[in-house]
C-alpha cells in the first residue's frame, strides 16, 4: 500500500512539473513578445554580419534598393552578390519588386520577395545561397 510519506513525494513531484509547464509558457510567451519587435533589417543585418562573417555596406548605385522603408544593403554569399531591401510592409516589398521588374524586365529567380523583404541576386542563386539569406530572413508572422 502507499504511505503517506509517497503521497507527499507524488504531491511535490506534481507540484514541481506543473511549476516546470508553467515556467517553460512563460518563457515562450516572453519570447514571442521580444521577438515580434524586432526590426526585421537588425535582425538581418547582425545574422549576416555575425553569425554568417559576411562583409556589408550600403548598396552604393541602386537608388530602387535604398527607396525600402526599414533599409538595404549588399552582400556576397559564395561568390553571388545580393541586395536585400527590407520594406515596412509586403505591399512596400512589392513595389520594390514592381520597380525592378519594370526596368529591369523579367528577372526570373533573380528577384524574390519574401515577407517584407525583397532580393535581388548578380546570377541565379544556388539553393545554399538562398538558405543562408533565408536562415537570416526575419518574416512577420502576419506574412508568413
Amino acid at each position: 500500500m502507499n504511505t503517506p510519506g509517497e503521497w507527499t513525494a507524488v504531491r511535490a513531484g506534481l507540484i514541481a512539473v506543473a511549476a516546470l509547464i508553467l515556467l517553460a509558457v512563460v518563457g515562450w510567451r516572453v519570447q514571442d513578445a521580444v521577438q515580434e519587435d524586432q526590426d526585421p533589417f537588425e535582425v538581418l543585418t547582425i545574422c549576416l554580419r555575425f553569425e554568417q562573417g559576411l562583409p556589408l555596406e550600403i548598396p552604393p548605385r541602386d537608388p530602387i534598393a535604398r527607396s525600402a522603408e526599414r533599409g538595404a544593403l549588399r552582400t556576397s554569399i559564395e561568390t553571388n552578390g545580393v541586395t536585400v531591401s527590407v520594406g515596412d510592409s509586403r505591399a512596400d516589398a512589392e513595389r520594390i519588386a514592381a520597380t525592378y521588374r519594370s526596368l529591369l524586365g523579367d528577372l526570373g529567380p533573380r528577384l524574390e520577395v519574401r515577407g517584407t523583404s525583397v532580393f535581388l541576386w548578380d546570377g541565379p542563386p544556388e539553393p545554399t545561397q538562398r538558405q543562408a539569406l533565408f536562415d537570416c530572413t526575419f518574416v512577420p508572422r502576419e506574412y508568413r
